[in-house]
């Protein structure tokens, strides 16, 4: 299932999310997928995120959350 965040406005299905380091995914806003175990965290570490699909990097990086 598909995930929407916009940060500018607070609007969306879920919050902000947040790399490793506790940076914001991006800045524009977030798209992810909750992996085949339909789970999801907002921090990329924790382990029910690591099968996400995700957008970071205003759209640099798309993929699986464990190799971002």
């Amino acid at each position: 299932m598909l995930q929407y965040y916009n940060p500018a406005t607070g609007k969306g299905r879920r919050k902000q999310r947040f790399d490793k380091l506790a940076k914001p995914l991006n800045t524009d806003f977030d798209l992810y997928s909750m992996g085949r175990d339909g789970k999801t965290h907002r921090n990329l570490d924790s382990k029910e995120s690591l099968d996400d699909i995700v957008r970071a990097l205003n759209g640099q990086y798309v993929g699986l959350a464990s190799e971002f």
